[in-house]
């Protein structure tokens, strides 16, 4: 039987997919719509049905919602079943008569304070959300949950963005730090970059209360920057700042926001946190733009941006010899260039040698044992790796891209139920769409190969709300193409399927990956040319093809793979032996 059922109106359909899922993970049944509220198709008796069944109705408000006449039947009908029924305002609006009477002396709550919609249900249905997946109401209620927007590049030619989005990188990384507040990654807020959307909108897609906005202008050495801290639940300007300077003054202008926002907010930052705040790695002014412009470069993802970026971090290493974080950026471009582009060991030698620079500033780190573990694992030292990788994550709870490769590990050994149990960690926590594909991987080879549906079908919603916000990203399309293929969805995966095998921007890695998407949807004809057309665009992950299985009526394909299994291991051959 549903506990909840979610009313709300296509419009919101993303935050409504989102509280859902949210809701789901948290303990609670919830009976959804997910095709949205059908305008002028009859009123399904599916829902009636369900209404019938639940224990409350979450009314999603907003002015489209308040528009919907299925909503109000919706409403009317939970009031007449005596149903619970919690308002939760995603946008502040006055209620017409028809829905005066049915809401009369109910509190209403707002989308995006999650602990008070908690509390809410708590009471409603005399139960407590999961224990193990809730953090205890003392620290939801003492919790900030702040997002840091992409900032505005208004220079002249508009040939800035990458002080803009460092901008907004390093405060996510610094205000990150600080034990009371909870921020959004990149991959969250990056797409709201250009958008038409109001903060209060912005803030309710996220879950999050307050906003820091910005915009930056740089012309020669001069830099303008501006930001400013919004409460979207009140609709106030708590804090607001213009900062002229030239770019050595950067740091100041970081840490400067950083308490502005930490006082604003009254927190009060421990010893550490306010060390964290203030330690930019470097005060050279010119290294740390040659950093920001290499991390912007890696962001790309591809085999040529990685060895710009390689460049850059390279350059900002030389200009300051103690920049550590400069030296982790040259060792982690040459582990991904070894892992995805060229088995040649000079990429991992050279990661080792900054990777030896960066220990002897600070000793080890979080960060740099991820390195560390790193490269045992591409030089497949398997235990050596995870050792290593498990004291990174015992110095950094957070370091999630330090489960992920702790979870590949695993995965790689066979070990499937170490694979999820720390996988499951990080999907949990983060609600990434690579984490939980990772997960769902693990799960395939594990006992418990029978949760991976139910956890595909949990996935799913995260899916969709990424690639309405992200439709270009061809990486994050494929992987939903399996998350609907393990969610039982195999036509609409091969429906997705077909429009990424149009698409000219994949990478190699990504076009082996969807050949054998292929040999799971029964073609393995196909996944045969995309194993080819893969390596020709530079993939050489050997261990990962050759697990490739076929079945007894495949076994026509087995020679023809074998003879490209042969052609690779030589391939790899020929490139470690390379002077290049």
């Amino acid at each position: 039987m549903a506990e909840l059922f979610i009313s709300y109106s296509k419009a919101n359909r993303e935050q409504a997919l989102a509280l859902a899922d949210e809701l789901r993970g948290r303990g609670f049944s919830v009976w959804i719509d997910q095709g949205g509220i059908r305008g002028a198709k009859q009123w399904s008796a599916e829902i009636v049905e369900a209404i019938d069944a639940c224990s409350t109705l979450l009314l999603l408000i907003s002015p489209d919602s308040i528009a919907s006449r299925n909503v109000a039947k919706e409403v009317h009908l939970a009031s007449e079943k005596g149903r619970n029924i919690l308002p939760v305002v995603i946008e502040k609006v006055a209620l017409p008569s028809n829905f005066e009477y049915p809401l009369a002396g109910i509190q209403r709550v707002y989308y995006h304070d999650r602990p008070a919609i908690f509390r809410a249900l708590e009471m409603l249905n005399g139960v407590e959300a999961t224990e193990q997946l809730l953090p205890s109401r003392a620290e939801e209620d003492s919790t900030i949950r702040l997002a840091v927007m992409p900032f505005d590049d208004l220079s002249p030619q508009h040939d800035n963005q990458w002080f803009a989005d460092g901008m907004m990188d390093e405060l996510i990384s610094t205000l990150g730090t600080i034990d009371k507040m909870k921020i959004p990654s990149r991959s969250d807020v990056l797409h709201y970059r250009d958008h038409s959307k109001k903060s209060h909108e912005i803030a309710s897609e996220l879950g999050v209360r307050y906003l820091i906005e910005g915009s930056v202008r740089k012309g020669g050495e001069k830099i303008r920057i501006n930001a400013s801290l919004t409460d979207t639940l009140r609709g106030e300007q708590l804090w607001t700042n213009k900062f002229d300077g030239s770019f050595d003054d950067v740091f100041a202008f970081q840490e400067e926001v950083s308490m502005n926002i930490t006082e604003v907010l009254k927190l009060k930052l421990t010893r550490e946190e306010l060390h964290k705040v203030e330690d930019h790695g470097t005060h050279n002014a010119e290294a740390y733009e040659l950093f920001l412009k290499g991390r912007h470069e890696q962001y790309y993802v591809t085999k040529e941006s990685y060895l710009r970026a390689l460049d850059l971090y390279e350059q900002a290493a030389a200009l300051d010899t103690q920049f550590e974080r400069a030296h982790i950026g040259v060792a982690s471009i040459c582990c991904v260039y070894y892992r995805e582009y060229s088995k040649n060991p000079k990429w991992l030698k050279r990661a080792e040698e900054s990777l030896a620079k960066a220990e002897a500033i600070k000793g080890e780190t979080s960060k740099t044992l991820y390195i560390r573990g790193m490269i045992e694992w591409l030089k497949g030292n398997n235990e050596v790796a995870i050792a290593t990788l498990t004291r990174s994550t015992e110095l950094d709870p957070q370091n999630h891209n330090t489960f992920n490769i702790l979870g590949a590990i695993y995965t790689t050994k066979g070990d499937y139920s170490a694979a999820v149990e720390v996988l499951q960690h990080v999907a949990e926590r983060s609600e990434s769409t690579t984490d939980y594909f990772n997960l769902l991987i693990a799960l395939g080879g594990s006992d418990k190969i029978d949760r991976r549906s139910e956890v595909a079908q949990k996935a799913l919603p995260i899916f969709d709300r990424y690639m309405l916000r992200e439709p270009e990203d061809s990486n994050a399309a494929l992987l939903y193409c399996y998350v609907l293929l393990w969610a039982g969805r195999k036509e609409v995966a091969a429906e997705a399927a077909a429009r990424l095998y149009e698409r000219s921007d994949l990478s190699g890695h990504a076009i082996y990956n969807l050949g054998f998407l292929y040999s799971q949807l029964g073609k393995p004809k196909l996944y045969i040319s995309l194993v080819r057309k893969a390596i020709a665009s530079g993939y050489r992950e050997i261990e990962q093809t050759r697990n490739a299985t076929f079945l007894p009526e495949e076994s026509v394909y087995e020679e023809e793979f074998k003879a490209i299994l042969k052609e690779l291991e030589e391939l790899i051959e020929r490139e470690k032996n390379s002077l290049e």
